[in-house]
């Protein structure tokens, strides 16, 4: 490369990479240099800047760029041109490494790992290299370093695939790795740490001992945390489990050396070399258990961990760092997960650390400084020590008694200390907002609330009576005191959680008619809140309250746990003692006078509340669960709120049915109340009555429908239309989600149509191009043509279904053709209404209500008309939009499938350039066959292609004119099928999960084009090295053995097996 060159290269890295520099100029620097990294060509380039060039952008655009051209075209460069640049880039850490910068080593690391990975089963010297690197440990410190990064990009790259190779190629290099080097190099982590530590590594400067600590560190973690077994964590999840080691790692593991060097790591290092040490620790107590041979060697391995664990909590060495504290906490969880209490309470040292862990925990709730997400690990440490007690039979005492009651209340009374400092600071905040990670935590303290019950029981009773009463003490003095109220509310509605936990920890563990008691008296103290809230709710700005609106939130909770708990289907028999007590406490009787008191909190909400979003979706939440049960939906028909809900259902009953803010809660609503009705078996009352809210409403939109032209001028009267067609199109598709059964959905139907389905259609010429009317209005459609549970079955001589589509029909041509008129090319304006469109359609000609037969014979033009604009609007969406919208692209590929399935006729007969469009997108969607793409996309095309070639293969008669011009389609586009079956064998070599899916089309590709199948069989033949060729062309004519020239079932399934053998027959002499 000449200088000039060279110069130019650095100066836009240094434009690129460096600072000062507009957008502009970075940008246009980012174009000329993409050559770098996608022309293949341009490789060897890559390594003469590499080696020319000093400075370190140009030296780290050069190993970027070298990986990509690797990664994107490894099969384009020969065996030697591989071999060569991972010569070159060894050769040039061990030269000039230690003199690069940071960021350039780095990126050196990763290039070298990549080709590592890539090229692991292609030559012996690539999977060597973790030999090579050991020389690098050898010499100087920084060269030690430097192998050390090696070592732990390695195991990342193998660890996880980041080259978007097939998950089998992936998981054979990646045992291939652990069972050949992992364990080398995890001694050789270990070596390194327990050198650094002793000092025998001579003299080194600080800063060389603090990287080669966090080397030696990460190093030795990520050997620990290496998916052994291919389970693919998920990283997002701090709690992986079960560490499954190998066998032949025992030795290292019971050696007490390997704990004593990582537990002083720990107390030499500060954070963040001390925080990874905690994390070692945590992996190796997570250890499985079959890694030990016999019991004794479990337990010895036992005391010595719990014995450094009792050794920091002594000293709290490093536990005043926020990441030493949460790792430490971490630790200690996954040692009761990982460990059984029988297996504990045997050691020696177990007494001494409950204690060290009960101190140590009570200090942590009354003063952590730090975020409570690691005291969620020490509660989940106490809630596993408390479920365990009941399976520890005569192994040892377990010490609990003395320690969890006080953990218990210290967690608490903190909790409610917390919520009182927080609004006191800072009314606005809300202490309890974070309502997920709150659950979380009452989750894990609930059972130890329920262990020793009735210590606990009487303190929480103890905590309500004094706020109960200090509330009502403010309110009837009468003088505003806000400020005081709301900090009683945030304890009282933390109180009110604890509450809901501790009822719905009944199911999880040992319950009593003692215990069913004490759940009666807290749950009285709750029943009483809703008189406070009652009573707040009066007072002025009652309702403007955070607090009050928390205390509800909580209300709710309780609620729900109370139903899981007891109003379940099995749960009401066996509560007697529980409404005893309550009748006692406030008069509820039994089940039916509870969930009369929910139902009517609920609704209450659903008035008071109309414009606290939360609220309501809980509160409709919690009605639909009440309605799902056969009993307790029988009983709610009791009810005299639901029975006057069911009369009386309207805005101005509901006023959270008027508010903008949450349109789908009218929807969940209503099909709640739907279910509920339908449920009645005695007339309570009848259909019409029901519905009789709703027609004044569509009496209104009809007459103004009547006097409205399309495109009027906007006013007061348009705006009211509007609000209240996009209203009564989200009840009314509440109402047919609820019916779910025949008798039902006639009902529906005969109410609808003719009086007001065909005057909805309307309101897609009055607001064709605003959404908010339009998307309630196709989504409704969408409901009322999905025949689920074959609802939608009229009877033979009804014209019923044929109506149904028309009506469809109508408003699809009405919507589509304004659409493609001039809609914004936006998601919202253009794309979700098509999506939708699609799905009518195709639930349409799924449905089996229509035989769309009797179109084309009568001359009736609604299923053509229909076909047309859909098609168009399906079509108007540029691919790369089609792929980037999941919910359009779940729409299309159904869509597509069913028309082929049962119009091929219709899809051969459009014009060329439209049916290879078509074509192309199949082709696209073959595709995605590998997660994280959407696999159910490629065997929706592979099924269309499969009635493509069917059709053509049957050749019928009666089809001719549309055979023709198929026919005619595949000549102007010779090489169609051949590509598709291309794909498809490229795919078959392939580990994919839908793999019968794809296998479908092949053979009638083949049957049909035999001429590109021999073509296609050439040419793998030639792409192959000359001792492959011959086992190459001897599977792919097996292919063929015993298949028939038909596409019988019985010949299909004789095809995928031979399929299934070619893939492996071609895997096994590949990788040989």
């Amino acid at each position: 490369m000449d200088a000039n060159t060279l110069q130019e290269v650095e100066a836009l890295s240094q434009q690129l990479y460096g600072g000062g520099t507009s957008n502009e100029a970075r940008a246009e620097a980012e174009r000329q240099l993409s050559v770098l990294s996608t022309n293949p060509e341009m490789l060897d380039q890559v390594r003469q800047i590499l080696e020319a060039t000093s400075q370190p952008f140009t030296q780290h655009l050069a190993c970027t760029s070298a990986a990509k051209q690797l990664t994107s075209n490894w099969g384009r460069f020969s065996a030697q041109q591989r071999l060569d640049m991972r010569n070159f880039t060894l050769t040039f850490l061990a030269n000039k490494g230690p003199s690069c910068e940071s960021f350039v080593v780095v990126a050196l690391v990763s290039l070298l790992a990549r080709i590592t990975k890539l090229g692991w089963f292609e030559n012996s010297e690539h999977s060597d290299v973790p030999k090579e690197v050991t020389q690098f440990l050898s010499a100087s410190v920084d060269h030690c370093v430097i192998g050390l990064q090696i070592f732990n990009e390695l195991i990342s790259e193998m660890n996880v695939n980041k080259t978007g190779q097939p998950l089998s190629t992936h998981r054979k290099k990646s045992v291939s790795f652990r069972d050949r080097n992992l364990f080398q190099i995890f001694q050789i982590s270990l070596q390194t740490l327990q050198q650094l530590l002793s000092g025998t590594l001579g003299q080194i400067t600080p800063q060389q001992d603090v990287r080669l600590r966090e080397q030696s560190l990460r190093l030795a973690l990520g050997c620990l945390s290496y998916d052994f077994i291919g389970t693919s964590v998920d990283e997002s999840t701090e709690d992986v489990g079960t560490v499954q080691i190998p066998s032949n790692w025992r030795g290292v593991i019971e050696d007490e050396n390997t704990l004593s060097t990582v537990l002083q790591a720990y107390t030499t290092s500060q954070p963040p070399q001390s925080a990874q040490a905690m994390e070692c620790l945590s992996q190796l107590a997570s250890v499985r258990r079959s890694l030990f041979p016999n019991q004794e060697c479990r337990q010895v391995f036992l005391t010595r961990l719990l014995s450094g664990i009792a050794g920091i909590l002594r000293t709290r060495q490093g536990l005043s760092e926020e990441v030493n504290f949460h790792e430490f906490c971490r630790l200690l969880s996954r040692v009761k997960s990982n460990f059984q209490l029988s297996e504990m309470v045997k050691s020696d040292v177990y007494p001494d650390l409950l204690s060290l862990v009960a101190i140590f925990t009570v200090e942590s709730f009354r003063s952590c400084p730090f975020a409570s997400n690691s005291l969620y690990y020490l509660l989940q440490l106490w809630s596993r020590m408390v479920t365990s007690v009941a399976y520890l039979k005569g192994d040892g005492e377990s010490h609990l008694d003395r320690y969890v009651p006080d953990v218990t209340q210290t967690y608490i009374m903190s909790k409610l200390q917390s919520a009182r400092a927080s609004l006191q600071a800072n009314p606005s905040e809300d202490p309890l907002e974070n309502e997920e990670q709150l659950v979380d935590q009452l989750d894990s303290a609930s059972p130890l609330c329920r262990y020793q019950y009735d210590r606990m029981a009487e303190f929480l009773l103890s905590l309500f009576d004094p706020l109960v009463t200090q509330l009502q003490s403010l309110a009837g003095q009468g003088t505003a005191m806000p400020a005081q109220i709301e900090v009683l509310e945030g304890e009282l509605a933390w109180l009110v959680y604890i509450v809901g936990a501790v009822v719905g920890a009944r199911g999880t563990s040992r319950s009593s008619e003692e215990h069913e008691l004490l759940d009666g008296d807290l749950c009285a103290k709750v029943f009483q809140t809703i008189k406070w809230i009652e009573l707040r709710q009066s007072l002025p700005n009652g309702t403007a309250s955070a607090t009050l609106q928390r205390l509800e939130l909580a209300l709710l909770y309780v609620f729900q746990y109370f139903r899981k708990a007891y109003i379940g289907e099995q749960s009401n028999v066996t509560s007697t003692n529980l409404y005893t007590r309550l009748a006692e406490r406030v008069g509820i009787t039994d089940h039916v006078t509870v969930m009369d008191v929910i139902i009517n909190k609920t609704m209450s909400n659903l008035k008071v509340w109309a414009h606290h979003g939360e609220i309501v979706e809980k509160s409709l939440s919690l009605f639909q669960e009440l309605a799902s049960g056969y009993s307790s939906s029988k009983t709610l028909l009791k009810l005299n709120v639901i029975i006057l809900a069911l009369q009386h259902h309207g805005p101005s009953q509901l006023p959270f049915l008027t508010v903008s803010g949450n349109p789908r809660n009218r929807t969940s609503f209503y099909m709640t109340l739907t279910r509920i009705l339908l449920m009645d078996d005695n007339g309570v009352m009848d259909f019409e009555a029901y519905m009789s809210p709703f027609v004044p409403v569509l009496q209104h939109l009809n007459a103004f429908f009547n006097n409205q032209m399309p495109g009027g001028t906007e006013g007061p009267a348009r705006e009211e239309a509007k609000s209240l067609v996009t209203g009564v199109l989200r009840d009314l598709r509440g109402v047919c989600v609820g019916m779910a059964n025949r008798r039902a959905y006639t009902m529906f139907f005969d109410w609808l149509y003719p009086d007001y389905l065909p005057m909805l259609v309307k309101a897609a010429e009055v607001w064709c191009y605003d959404s908010q009317v339009t998307t309630p209005l196709l989504k409704f459609f969408a409901e009322i043509v999905h025949n689920k549970c074959q609802r939608v079955a009229f009877e033979s001589s009804s014209p019923n279904g044929i109506l149904l589509f028309r009506e469809a029909s109508r408003l699809l041509v009405t919507y589509g053709r304004r659409i493609l008129a001039g809609a914004p090319l936006t998601y919202k304006d253009r794309y979700k209404g098509i999506s939708i469109c699609l799905l009518i359609l195709s639930r349409c000609l799924s449905g089996g209500y229509v035989n769309f037969g009797v179109f084309q014979l009568y001359g009736d033009s609604a299923l053509s008309d229909a076909l047309d604009t859909v098609l168009q609007l399906s079509l108007s969406i540029p691919v790369a939009e089609l792929m980037a919208y999941p919910k359009v692209m779940r729409a299309y590929f159904p869509f597509q499938e069913i028309l082929f399935h049962n119009h091929t006729p219709y899809l051969c007969q459009l014009d060329t350039s439209v049916f290879m469009q078509i074509m192309a997108c199949l082709q696209h969607g073959l595709k995605w066959i590998n997660p994280p793409h959407d696999i159910s996309v490629s065997s929706e095309c592979a099924s269309a292609l499969y009635h493509l070639v069917d059709f053509r293969f049957r050749n019928s008669k009666k089809d001719a004119v549309a055979l023709t011009a198929l026919s005619k389609h595949l000549s102007e586009n010779s090489m169609m099928f051949g590509s598709l079956l291309a794909l498809l064998i490229e795919s078959a070599l392939d580990d994919c999960p839908n793999q019968w899916a794809l296998s479908r089309p092949m053979l009638g590709l083949i049957l049909t084009t035999p001429e590109a199948f021999e073509q296609i069989k050439a040419q793998m033949c030639e792409s192959l090295s000359a001792e492959h060729r011959e086992r190459m062309a001897e599977a792919l004519n097996k292919l063929m053995d015993g298949v028939n020239r038909n596409l019988e079932s019985r010949n299909r399934d004789r095809f995928t097996q031979n399929l299934s053998a070619f893939r492996h027959d071609v895997k096994a002499f590949m990788q040989a």
